[in-house]
């Protein structure tokens, strides 16, 4: 006896199969390809931004040592053809160099200094920032942290006080090598470190200069309140403050200089930042700088963090 069979079905069921299975490859295959193009294009603008930022820095390294130095800002002159700028702010206010090209400079001065420690004004920003009652604790603590000696102050904390709270670290007993380092300090952590971490610098400060400090700068160091700030905001708005006179005229504050301090003039010690990319940042340069007047070595790069 003979059968016959109808295979039609069968061989249909084969062809959907064989189709979805192409269909499933030639979408996964599609998906592929466009991640790879998405990856591409974006290690490519990163690599334009590299390059632009890096070119950024450069530009206005030769612009500074080319510029002339104001209380307030760096003046640029006969550099048309370099940037738009004739001059950059000395106070941290990001301008524009370029398309997608930002730049900004703080000079030391116009910030208070981790490393020549004036405690009277960072207690004072402590205070008036992170609202902390008895800011002597941190403070103390600080010139504790770094202290050579050894010796402990009132409210301070030396090695005994690291030990008793059984943490993984003491005392330095030398000078901070990075900002975050006084996240370790009694009394600071990390929430009052975020709060007061931008009016700190680890640059060396040669006194203090009113004409590029942010506001709470300016309440901690001279010690004053919101009505003699804003005199003294509306005074800098119209011209640089120069002289002790004007700012005992406008706050009741008096800034003297000596051979080894002095006011009312910018720092050599400046923190550059460069930034590629608009709205968001392709590539960042973070640079602390030290201007050196001679012909040797002109200036000299403290630290450098790309991101």
């Amino acid at each position: 006896m003979t059968y016959i069979t109808n295979n039609k079905g069968s061989t249909t069921i084969l062809i959907i199969l064989i189709a979805g299975v192409i269909m499933t490859v030639g979408l996964g295959f599609n998906w592929l390809v466009r991640e790879h193009i998405k990856a591409s294009t974006g290690l490519k603008n990163k690599a334009e931004a590299i390059l632009k930022a890096r070119s950024a820095y450069d530009t206005l390294i030769y612009l500074m040592l080319n510029g002339q130095l104001a209380e307030n800002a760096m003046i640029f002159s006969g550099v048309q053809d370099l940037t738009k700028l004739t001059s950059i702010p000395l106070n941290g206010k990001e301008v524009s160099l370029a398309d997608d090209l930002y730049v900004k400079v703080q000079e030391s001065n116009g910030l208070l200094s981790l490393t020549n420690i004036n405690s009277q004004a960072i207690e004072r920003l402590i205070k008036n920032v992170a609202q902390v009652e008895n800011p002597s604790i941190p403070v103390n603590s600080l010139l504790d942290w770094i202290d050579t000696s050894g010796l402990t102050r009132i409210n301070g904390a030396g090695k005994s006080y690291y030990r008793e709270q059984q943490l993984p670290y003491q005392t330095r007993n030398y000078a901070l090598q990075y900002k975050e380092e006084i996240t370790f300090v009694r009394g600071i952590g990390r929430d009052i470190y975020m709060k007061i971490e931008p009016y700190l610098t680890m640059l060396p400060s040669s006194g203090f200069n009113p004409n590029t400090a942010d506001d709470e700068v300016l309440k901690a160091y001279l010690n004053i309140e919101t009505e003699s700030l804003n005199a003294l905001k509306d005074y800098m708005s119209k011209t640089p403050l120069t002289s002790s006179a004007a700012l005992f005229f406008l706050t009741g504050r008096q800034l003297t200089s000596t051979p080894e301090v002095s006011y009312f003039s910018p720092s050599r010690f400046m923190e550059m930042t460069v930034r590629a990319g608009s709205p968001r940042s392709l590539c960042t340069i973070k640079a602390g700088l030290y201007f050196i007047s001679n012909n040797i070595t002109p200036y000299s790069v403290l630290y450098w963090r790309e991101e």
